[in-house]
């Protein structure tokens, strides 16, 4: 909304301890923060709606040149709309003419009107001012063209009246006063930034690497959505800039349209060093710097200086150093591009608070003692694999064949190989592309095996582990058990007669134990040329979800039925609580099986997982 001033002919005064309205606003100027852009001069105020009965709030006011920086971030947020990291503005007016003054009111009782009266300067004690704080971006090659403000220094001469022989022994300072009421202003009014939540408090504590990358890709996020509508950020002001979800941007004065050029050279702790010289276009590089000149400032605990300097000295942490070295470089083309930018933080982000993963594998299998089994039908085998920096496979497989004439190893071991050797797609991203491809494995094991072993199957149970997801599939009667935090659970189910008779309550779990046919399987590999729907199981039959999280410390068994027939579950959970080294865990156990006659192939694989952030 505009709202010019009813009495045009009146200077709308600006200074500490005034007041003033804005739309239906009364606006308390509280003090003067600075001139953190050229020409827009920013105030700390409190606002408040006498008629709306709610308690007044600070505020942000901010005013510059009619034609310059507030009218060219109006311009952005027409273009960005009610994007959720800008911070609303609650109104804005043009004032036909306007002064503002650095210094304490003058002590003035006809000041109540919000006027001020002619003060006579003298040509001598005009000069300009000079920007504040080195973070701030300042001009350092004005143009002529340039709509600069001109501060006046007035002496006490001009302040006393006529009847100064009574004030001879008061003092008044000096006031620095800008007064131009030659061309109308822009006033912004916003609230003010939580000092507490804003960026440049945020720079002052320690945080984790993981912390600053949030913080810088929040930033680019925004950068990017702004360059998509061809403006770029050439520099930020953290104490404008508020750390939230999302973060909130309560000044847009440093951005300006792509391909334009500025009147003026730039220099700041976030301003590329290209923009020292005002003959280079605004280009997404720029912005692209600021990024990196934020990242730098959080992970160093200093701004980069204002000065170039030969080698920029960067800790050396892996991507991290590259990220830094790459997105400021004195050479603009080297310079990321702000989509890939921000990939690349998003991704170095996931790399570091991903735990590394380490798995501790252990593995025991024995033909047992029965004079009817001479070899071992039982097969199993481990794979791993770097999927990428984020990401690591392993793959455990155990598989206990059955048939005559050594056809159950046969079959057995065909499905190890077919699942351990198998390819991967190129599409292995999503949670159900990677469930659809494990179960494909089941089904080309078993066309292996139809193909090349007559009278002859195996059971086949598979474990999958991608960085901290949990897979798995399985049919028959091996077993998969999952040790977490001291307890044992069982992730597969049992593809049998006996499990089937337990299911329907036919008989209870002891009276399984002791069946004559707990052995006789209803689903197995090589005994059907297809496959049918939920013929594999998945995770789902028994946690619901097609995978689970993995927690440090997590133990999976793979096994066969010559383990678990006679090492029961609950010793299994204390035998692995017990010991603290994985393969004497496993040993004991197998030992245990041989000392209770091992009627059967016994195979255990054991997988350790162990995380390091």
């Amino acid at each position: 909304m505009t709202l010019p001033l009813s009495d045009t002919s009146d200077s709308l005064v600006i200074q500490e301890n005034q007041s003033f309205q804005i739309d239906s606003f009364q606006v308390d100027v509280l003090s003067y923060l600075g001139q953190f852009t050229a020409d827009v001069h920013y105030f700390k105020v409190n606002i408040s709606e006498p008629n709306a009965g709610t308690p007044s709030k600070l505020g942000l006011l901010r005013v510059g040149a009619s034609g310059g920086a507030l009218q060219r971030e109006l311009k952005l947020r027409e273009a960005l709309g009610n994007y959720k990291m800008i911070a609303e503005l609650i109104a804005h007016t043009t004032a036909n003419s306007a002064t503002i003054n650095f210094g304490s009111p003058i002590p003035n009782t006809e000041n109540k009107e919000n006027k001020l009266e002619e003060i006579e300067t003298k040509p001598e004690n005009i000069e300009h001012k000079n920007n504040s704080e080195s973070t701030i971006p300042q001009e350092i090659n004005t143009n002529d063209n340039n709509e600069n403000e001109v501060i006046s220094v007035v002496n006490e001469d001009a302040i006393h009246t006529s009847s100064s022989q009574y004030l001879e022994d008061e003092y008044y300072p000096e006031i620095e006063v800008i007064s131009d009421t030659s061309t109308s202003k822009l006033i912004l009014l916003s609230y003010f930034p939580e000092e507490a939540k804003t960026l440049e408090t945020w720079l002052k504590a320690e945080h984790s690497l993981e912390e600053s990358l949030s913080i810088t890709c929040q930033v680019c996020q925004f950068f990017r959505y702004v360059h998509e509508r061809n403006w770029c950020f050439i520099s930020i002001e953290p104490q404008l800039i508020q750390i939230g979800t999302p973060s909130q941007f309560f000044d847009l004065t440093s951005a300006y349209p792509a391909d334009e050029r500025l009147f003026s050279g730039l220099l700041g702790n976030y301003c590329a060093s290209e923009l020292a010289f005002n003959k280079y276009p605004v280009h997404e590089s720029m912005s692209s710097y600021t990024v990196g000149a934020l990242l730098y400032h959080s992970i160093h605990k200093q701004p980069l200086s204002l000065h170039p300097v030969i080698e920029l000295k960067i800790s050396p942490i892996p991507r991290i150093y590259q990220l830094l070295k790459i997105s400021l470089s004195p050479i603009p083309e080297e310079r990321f591009p702000l989509s890939q930018l921000l990939s690349i933080l998003v991704e170095t982000r996931q790399a570091i608070r991903t735990p590394k993963i380490q798995w501790n594998i252990a593995s025991r299998s024995t033909v047992g003692l029965s004079t009817n089994r001479l070899q071992n039908e039982d097969n199993y085998g481990i794979r791993q694999q770097q999927l990428s920096d984020l990401e690591t496979m392993i793959i455990g497989v155990v598989a206990d064949g059955m048939g005559g004439m050594s056809q159950g190893e046969v079959a057995s071991k065909l499905a190890v190989q077919t699942v351990l050797e198998e390819l991967l797609p190129l599409n292995f991203k999503t949670l159900e592309e990677r469930s659809q491809w494990l179960l494909s494995l089941f089904q080309k094991a078993n066309d292996v095996i139809s193909s090349n072993v007559q009278d002859g199957g195996t059971t086949l149970s598979v474990v999958v582990g991608i960085a901290h997801q949990l897979m798995i599939a399985h049919v028959g009667d091996s077993r998969i058990y999952l040790l977490r935090q001291g307890g044992i659970s069982q992730l597969s189910e049992d593809h049998s007669l006996v499990a089937m008779l337990v299911a329907s309550g036919q008989i209870t779990e002891a009276e399984s134990e002791e069946n004559p046919d707990r052995n006789v399987l209803t689903k197995s590999l090589g005994s059907k040329r297809r496959l049918s729907d939920g013929y594999v199981q998945d995770l789902r039959r028994t946690t619901q979800e097609l995978s689970i999280n993995l927690e440090n410390g997590d133990i999976l068994l793979l096994c066969t039925d010559g383990v678990w027939d006679l090492v029961s579950k609950k010793e299994l959970e204390e035998i692995f609580n017990d010991n603290q080294n994985l393969q004497l865990a496993v040993d004991e156990i197998i030992d245990k099986i041989l000392e209770r006659g091992a009627f059967d192939n016994a195979t255990l694989l054991a997988l350790q997982c162990r995380m390091d952030k």
